[in-house]
């Protein structure tokens, strides 16, 4: 099976602990699938010509995952500056260097079909051409919403066979995850996979509701934790899994990246 992650990459920059790893959901996803037996990944993004740039492609080959799909140009690569507060991740500020408004090489198009599936992500480039890809029937199509249940970027659901949201605000805010998530699959015919943090998940494919569980962890780290749990879950599917095995898979890859600082990678 083969899966290619398109969009956003960053440095994960722990600024209180003096740590960095590589991050960024769709660079993420690539090397949680690459890692899972049976399944070939890839990825397309963009980085500086920085040191930056340079640690984040030295990573992806520390894990083996190709970078002819690295685009270099010239600036700063993408960094999130992150603080720890009780185990759980808080982001606090954001520099996407060379990554704004980025655009995908019609070039790689052909590259891109040769995939069983395909996943985007909210904050990177290339979601402009999931109409014309989606249009020949094939490959699969994936795409992260993060915690954005209400942005212009939804407008692509239509064409997605799998659509992924962060819905553990919801329940900070008392509010009911399945009444977004019976909305949101409203705009696909695809699947809408919603995860709530410690709470699990739930997945909505039109007929049912399925409910997960999270697994019971000693966290360290959440950084990482909701790719692993879609990688997992869409590698599960592609090998012809049902959803509440994919479910159960997506939760295992999550408790795992939970037990480490970082999402993967880092000082050697």
């Amino acid at each position: 099976m083969r899966l290619l992650a398109i969009g956003d990459n960053c440095i994960d920059n722990y600024t209180e602990l003096g740590r960095r790893f590589p991050g960024g959901n769709a660079l993420n996803v690539a090397v949680y699938a690459h890692r899972i037996s049976g399944v070939e990944a890839d990825y397309i993004g963009v980085v500086g010509d920085d040191e930056a740039g340079d640690f984040l492609v030295d990573q992806m080959r520390r894990e083996g995952l190709a970078t002819d799909g690295v685009i270099r140009q010239p600036g700063e690569s993408a960094v999130t500056n992150i603080l720890i507060r009780g185990g759980d991740r808080v982001f606090d500020s954001y520099v996407e260097g060379v990554q704004k408004n980025a655009k995908f090489p019609a070039s790689l198009l052909p590259r891109v079909r040769t995939h069983d599936l395909v996943h985007y992500s909210i904050w990177g480039f290339g979601r402009e051409h999931i109409h014309d890809i989606k249009r020949d029937g094939h490959p699969l199509l994936s795409c992260d919403f993060s915690n954005q249940l209400v942005h212009q970027g939804l407008e692509v659901m239509p064409w997605l066979d799998y659509s992924f949201f962060s819905g553990k605000e919801l329940i900070m805010k008392d509010l009911k995850p399945e009444e977004k998530i019976r909305e949101l699959k409203a705009k696909t015919s695809g699947i809408v996979v919603m995860t709530l943090g410690e709470h699990g998940s739930i997945v909505f494919n039109g007929d049912r509701i399925y409910r997960g569980k999270a697994e019971p962890v000693e966290v360290i780290d959440t950084l990482g934790a909701g790719d692993s749990y879609i990688a997992a879950f869409l590698c599960s599917r592609l090998k012809g899994s049902s959803i509440p095995d994919a479910i159960k898979e997506g939760h295992r890859a999550a408790t795992e990246t939970c037990k480490r600082l970082g999402g993967w990678g880092g000082p050697q």
